[in-house]
């Protein structure tokens, strides 16, 4: 399949982000309940809501992204600037967690008075996972569909 910009762009972006969330998580892994991870990875505090309950969701998350998601969007992005039809495969099944997760978050954070209610993190933060998220998973769909940019 051909690179094209586009490619390079999403498979670029997805390495960047998932890079670096994989190796947050990894922290948040190897130190679950230390105050770096807390302050840094999680945010919010577990005196704000049920600390069993914030633990739980951090974990799971940092376990998942750690050995499932990250993972499977890096040997995405690799394998998309490859011209590889399983990098767009793996690509198209990555992207469905940036915006599948977006959604028990946002609950999570509105019900649970989780984090602050502030612009950047609404959009910046959160909204950048789920808009990424439906980005990749239609120029996959459609690159592994057929079209193709000659």
């Amino acid at each position: 399949m051909e690179v094209t910009v586009l490619t390079w762009i999403i498979s670029v972006v997805g390495l960047l982000i998932m890079g670096f969330l994989s190796a947050v998580q990894l922290v948040a892994v190897i130190n679950p309940r230390g105050q770096w991870t807390i302050k840094n990875v999680y945010g919010g505090a577990p005196d704000n809501t049920d600390p069993n309950a914030y633990f739980a969701f951090n974990q799971g998350y940092a376990w998942a992204d750690t050995f499932f998601w990250g993972p499977i969007q890096i040997l995405g992005s690799i394998g998309m600037l490859l011209g590889q039809r399983w990098g767009f495969l793996l690509g198209l099944i990555a992207s469905v967690p940036f915006w599948y997760t977006a959604i028990p978050i946002f609950i999570w954070d509105r019900d649970m008075g989780y984090r602050q209610n502030t612009f950047v993190y609404w959009v910046f933060v959160w909204g950048m996972f789920p808009v990424f998220g439906v980005v990749e998973m239609v120029y996959c769909f459609v690159r592994l569909y057929g079209w193709s940019p000659e």
